[in-house]
């Protein structure tokens, strides 16, 4: 017998649904994300991401979003919007940073 979570929050459940498609898209595992966003200085365990893309979580904190997006190097608008960016489709040319979405920026440490 399969147990009933609560459905997640709309909100929360487009974020995370975007989390995964671009940790997807890049070809990164749950594991390395949560080693990646830890690494960031959000203490994050693969458990919680997977927990999070099945659905178990309803809300997903503002911090993990955040870490998330630096590790993904997308802006963090990018995880709550459908619409990829006018400009470069959320996509600059390789080494360019987008200067309407701030695509493609690159964190110094």
């Amino acid at each position: 017998m399969s147990r009933e979570y609560p459905p997640q929050m709309p909100v929360a459940a487009g974020v995370v649904a975007r989390i995964g498609g671009y940790r997807k898209e890049q070809g990164i595992s749950v594991q390395a994300l949560a080693d990646a966003i830890t690494a960031e200085g959000y203490a994050c365990q693969r458990s919680t991401l997977a927990n999070h893309e099945s659905g178990r979580h309803q809300t997903i904190p503002a911090d993990l979003v955040y870490a998330a997006a630096c590790v993904l190097g997308v802006p963090v608008g990018a995880l709550f919007h459908d619409a990829p960016c006018s400009a470069c489709d959320g996509h600059p040319p390789a080494g360019f940073t987008c200067n309407a979405c701030g695509a493609g920026k690159v964190r110094q440490p």
